[in-house]
């Protein structure tokens, strides 16, 4: 059989790459530590992380987003207290 090589781009770039390029944004260099993921009620899945010493509660969009080197800043996170749990709020403890 007759195989034709398999073609290869000589440009090894992810779209992210590419995006921040043609913005003259670079990516930030960071990393994104998921902690927990929480799953029910009728807020749907709850993923907590730490991005350079700070906690953040997102979505799996924003967790996303943060992998492909937006800033917290960027999405215009707010620091999170893995300490304050939702449960904490309930009044009938």
């Amino acid at each position: 059989m007759n195989h034709s090589p398999k073609f290869r781009s000589p440009y090894h770039t992810t779209g992210a790459d590419l995006a921040a390029a043609l913005g003259m944004k670079p990516r930030a260099k960071q990393e994104v530590h998921v902690l927990t993921k929480r799953y029910g009620g009728g807020m749907g899945e709850r993923i907590t992380v730490l991005v350079d010493g700070e906690y953040y509660d997102v979505r799996q969009r924003t967790l996303d987003a943060l992998n492909m080197g937006q800033t917290p800043a960027d999405l215009e996170l707010e620091p999170a207290d893995p300490e304050d749990d939702f449960n904490d709020d309930y009044e009938g403890k």
